[in-house]
């Protein structure tokens, strides 16, 4: 009688452990077919004036690759009102991009900080340098922006420009491929 419940509990242990294994297995694999590389989307870390790093998150639809899932030739980012804590938000358009230094179109390129108004990204100083164009999968870029400062609650010309450097990186989603 001792010999079968030992058996009975052995039994009980193994099939517990061989549960809990599958259930992390199956939360390892979960990790691995979602996230940006699949669902899409990103990142913009960026500092302004030399400041602390700021990161805002990128959505699947914040991007638009040129001639993926669309028809057009120019690349678009714009983020969303709740991405940024501190009230940030870019527009960013890039005409023909193609590997390397970039212009911004100032018409729809522009910067907000901590809920200003739009602050225009100058087309003469600025740059998204382009180090990586896979049209199907990953682009990554480095940011060096020009914006006019409208932290006052209005765009002022004669303050120094903000100086905005950072880091651009985003996946494709992978239903765009």
């Amino acid at each position: 009688m001792v010999k079968s419940a030992t058996k009975s509990s052995a039994l009980r242990f193994l099939l517990e452990s061989a549960v809990i294994s599958a259930a992390f297995l199956f939360c390892a694999c979960d990790a691995i077919n979602g996230g940006w590389e699949v669902d899409g989307g990103g990142y913009i870390k960026y500092k302004i004036n030399d400041s602390e790093d700021y990161t805002i998150e990128l959505g699947p639809k914040d991007v638009e690759i040129p001639y993926v899932h669309n028809s057009h030739h120019y690349f678009l980012v714009q983020t969303q009102d709740n991405a940024s804590d501190r009230g940030d938000k870019f527009s960013i358009m890039v005409n023909r991009p193609s590997l390397g230094s970039n212009p911004v179109i100032e018409q729809y390129s522009w910067f907000q900080t901590e809920h200003s108004p739009h602050g225009i990204i100058f087309t003469d100083k600025s740059s998204f340098k382009f180090d990586e164009m896979d049209s199907d999968s990953i682009w990554t870029a480095n940011l060096d922006f020009y914006a006019q400062d409208c932290r006052s609650g209005k765009c002022d010309d004669s303050k120094p420009k903000l100086h905005i450097t950072g880091r651009f990186r985003y996946w494709i989603p992978e239903d765009y491929r």
